[in-house]
């Protein structure tokens, strides 16, 4: 039976370890999307994002403190117990404190327990302040992290920029289904596969899946853009799409930015993978505040209401929340403010009366 491009990227979303775990390659994971994918694609490994179904933390809670959010705290774990035994690489980024810590309790971990089997670590200190001296240190960074590795030729580099761009372009034509005929979590599972794919397989898929979904009939509907800790999952968008809204764009990594812009082909491919990760990949410690708030400034042109996702866990975004809600009340757009874990066991009944509140509010404002 023929299974169609769209359901084999939703089963790829889902099924996270399936390409990982049918493949000869040894695997090279990365915690966050600030790790270049085409360096290690080059170097001859299976890239693969770690996304860890949220669980006990039995082995991690021994020497991880409360503060450490449930997506870390799931990585640890299954890193102590060996139940991703099958990884020969772990490169994490030091995109937030958290990862930084993570990296830090692993050697930690491999020092006192020396018998445990771990994964190769390192760590990919990239620095996102837009300053002359950090990007001199994030390419000296870049090459670095190419020497730790197996060797790559510059054609398997370029090799790998072309199909990484391939793969983002095939992206940006399901982003452009958005709103109208691709609701929130359709898109977040079909864009979510380009982590845990080869991407020339991802490419291709998704390209079909594109041209498959583009004959659905358009619907307008409230577009909802969500703002705050990044969302690996559908059940936030769910929860307010069931309510008659659709998610059109989130500001972080997992939907409207996982592709942004190519990756340039005409200059050095390891500088031009550093200038895609240091300026082009969405991250929390991205300095001057200007840059950061950059895209989201630009995405409420076309965003009909805000809902900014903090959940208790959050250590970050909760800092800008007053900031970023004050230009919502300058320019009159509605906003909501969801401070529960929508991750596992979904949101309350309360949480969803908000939403439904919220979203007519918004169809109000539409019609006035």
């Amino acid at each position: 039976m023929n299974v169609s491009p769209v359901a084999q990227l939703q089963n790829r979303y889902q099924s996270r370890l399936e390409g990982a775990l049918a493949q000869s390659r040894p695997v090279a994971a990365f915690t966050s999307n600030t790790v270049p994918w085409e360096i290690l694609s080059a170097a001859g490994f299976y890239p693969l994002l770690l996304s860890p179904a949220r669980g006990a933390t039995t082995h991690a809670d021994i020497y991880m403190e409360e503060t450490f959010d449930g997506r870390t705290r799931g990585i640890f774990e299954h890193l102590l117990t060996g139940e991703w035994r099958f990884i020969d690489t772990l490169i994490i980024p030091r995109t937030s404190e958290q990862e930084h810590k993570l990296f830090l309790y692993l050697r930690e971990v491999a020092r006192q327990e020396p018998q445990r089997k771990l994964p190769k670590v390192h760590l990919y200190n990239l620095l996102h302040a837009r300053t002359p001296e950090a990007r001199v240190y994030g390419l000296e960074r870049t090459r670095e992290l190419v020497e730790l590795l197996p060797p790559a030729s510059k054609d398997s580099l370029h090799e790998a920029i072309a199909q990484s761009n391939a793969a983002r372009a095939a992206v940006r034509s399901l982003l452009s289904l958005r709103p109208d005929r691709l609701s929130g979590a359709d898109v977040l599972e079909l864009i979510g596969a380009f982590y845990f794919m080869d991407r020339a397989e991802y490419a291709a898929l998704a390209t079909a899946a594109a041209h498959e979904l583009a004959s659905r009939p358009a619907h307008r509907r409230p577009r909802i853009l969500v703002k705050g800790s990044p969302v690996d999952h559908c059940h936030l968008h769910r929860a307010i799409e069931d309510h008659g809204a659709v998610v059109w764009a989130e500001d972080d990594w997992w939907g409207s930015r996982a592709a942004g812009v190519d990756i340039q082909a005409e200059i050095d491919p390891i500088e031009a993978i550093f200038e895609k990760y240091y300026l082009d990949a969405p991250s929390p410690r991205v300095f001057p505040q200007a840059a950061a708030d950059e895209w989201f400034l630009k995405a409420l042109d076309g965003t009909d209401g805000v809902v900014f996702y903090v959940p208790p866990e959050d250590a970050v975004f909760g800092w800008d929340y007053p900031r970023l809600r004050a230009v919502l009340n300058q320019r009159g757009i509605p906003h909501l403010l969801i401070r529960a874990d929508a991750s596992a066991e979904g949101l309350s009944a309360e949480c969803h009366e908000e939403i439904e509140t919220f979203v007519a509010r918004v169809k109000d404002r539409d019609h006035g």
